[in-house]
């Protein structure tokens, strides 16, 4: 099969100040989501964590939309939309980690815009994602910093976004983009943003509208933009769907955080600034630098306020 594929606050951090050129392109994009919302109990053989129901309401939202704005979705039936079932890291690690990993056929990083949603953890210098089930004996997926399981946008994926606790921490940010590059594949292929949450974040199907309206606005300011504005929640917003009085001590800030990549801090901020679902640069030639947008102080559950 062959086809034609494309590739507040901001903050940049870079090795070396140089600029790069990019070229717009406006074609369709690919879409894909990939969500767990019933998770399997060890005792099954499954990988557990509490189940979520409303979860892959949440991210079908976004993909709906954006198919909606003329993406496309695949046929129906296709593999572009998987939740639950056999949803292992095979499907998300990169061939360069195991000559078994799929990401490509058609998996994270097959969509040009991918969306996932499972429950996350702080690795250490990156993000973790619960899988349903083991695969090759790992219940899990770890992307960027040490970890080498993940490495996006050789194959397609241009915008990645992570509907997971703990996707984008603050003192995480400079492993993350080491997830979005695969030398060993391509010298000249990456993916170009990365768009997840500061700790704790928020799941209800009272959400989906914020989702929704992210795929929407993406088509006309930022993808950037649009993710932190739409997802962002001050403890004053939202909580009535599970502690409206803060009782628990769960009804804290909804921290989103876009993330970029680009040769120097000034190509990251151009991208992270003015990279549209229908206004996408051609890849970075380099990920040296990061850009990304955030609210400051923002605090949320699990996590310190936002302090990179």
């Amino acid at each position: 099969m062959t086809r034609t594929r494309m590739r507040l606050l901001q903050r940049a951090c870079a090795a070396a100040l140089l600029s790069a050129a990019v070229a717009p392109n406006a074609s369709a994009l690919y879409v894909e989501m990939l969500a767990i919302g019933d998770f399997v109990p060890t005792a099954s053989g499954g990988c557990g964590a509490d189940d979520r129901g409303s979860w892959p309401g949440m991210v079908q939202a976004w993909w709906d939309e954006m198919g909606a704005r003329g993406h496309y979705k695949g046929p129906a039936g296709s593999q572009y939309r998987y939740v639950n079932g056999n949803m292992t890291l095979q499907r998300f690690c990169d061939p360069s980690f195991n000559a078994n990993c799929l990401d490509a056929y058609p998996y994270a990083d097959w969509g040009d815009a991918t969306i996932i949603a499972t429950h996350g953890w702080d690795a250490g210098d990156h993000w973790g994602g619960v899988m349903r089930y083991p695969w090759n004996g790992f219940c899990g997926v770890e992307a960027g910093g040490s970890s080498n399981q993940v490495r996006l946008g050789d194959s397609w994926t241009v915008f990645m976004h992570v509907s997971s606790c703990f996707s984008a921490d603050d003192d995480n940010l400079d492993g993350i983009r080491h997830a979005m590059q695969d030398l060993a594949t391509s010298s000249t292929r990456r993916a170009h943003q990365w768009d997840g949450f500061h700790g704790i974040m928020w799941i209800s199907s009272g959400y989906n509208g914020n989702y929704r309206e992210t795929a929407a606005d993406g088509h006309s300011v930022s993808v950037a933009y649009s993710w932190v504005t739409n997802h962002h929640k001050n403890n004053s917003q939202g909580c009535e769907w599970y502690d409206p009085f803060n009782w628990f001590g769960t009804c804290q800030d909804q921290c989103p955080v876009a993330y970029s990549i680009g040769s120097s801090g000034a190509d990251a901020l151009t991208r992270l600034n003015n990279e549209r679902y229908n206004f996408v640069y051609s890849d970075p030639t380099s990920n040296a630098a990061y850009a990304y947008m955030y609210y400051a102080g923002c605090n949320p559950v699990g996590e310190t306020a936002f302090n990179p």
